[in-house]
């Protein structure tokens, strides 16, 4: 059988790196880096800890805000069940009909749902979609006071709550 001679250049290169030890710089630079950002998020977490509350959403009236009504029709075959009728909770008007694709719509809406199931809210759900002064759009449930600000989900998560506002453009 024929046996390749042994590279003697290649040993000489894998044990050098071997015999190398990692170069203390690059530990102490390492250690300073974690230690820092450690100081820092503490130290920011403090400074927010000991800060005054500023006035909060709740606290102030919205500028627009309207009560919906949501009924799932169950006529669909997919996991989600079916188109979903949308009322203006107030005056009874249908605003829309979803698809049951509306993944986004339904998502917001299984989670509040849950929250008031935990609870153990049997009432009908009627939730909120109001528009803030600092111009955030929130979709919450006054029984649990649970609220979701739509914003964090992009522009067109966000968008396809805005068609039942009277005033979209109020929420942009």
């Amino acid at each position: 059988m024929w046996a390749a001679a042994p590279d003697r250049e290649g040993d000489n290169a894998m044990r050098s790196l071997n015999d190398h030890s990692f170069p203390p710089s690059a530990l102490v630079g390492a250690g300073l880096l974690v230690f820092t950002t450690v100081v820092g998020v503490g130290i920011h977490q403090l400074k927010n800890h000991f800060q005054p509350p500023t006035a909060a959403a709740s606290d102030a009236a919205p500028i627009e805000a309207r009560q919906l009504r949501f009924i799932d029709v169950n006529d669909g075959l997919g996991a989600y069940g079916g188109h979903v009728r949308v009322f203006d909770a107030r005056t009874g008007i249908e605003l829309a009909q979803l698809a049951e694709n509306e993944g986004f719509i339904r998502t917001v809406l299984n989670g509040l749902t849950f929250e008031r199931t935990k609870r153990g809210i049997r009432a009908e759900p009627v939730f909120e979609l109001a528009v803030w002064p600092d111009n955030k759009l929130t979709f919450g449930d006054p029984a649990t006071g649970a609220r979701v600000n739509l914003g964090q989900y992009g522009a067109r998560n966000k968008s396809v709550f805005l068609h039942f506002l009277d005033h979209p453009e109020a929420g942009r």
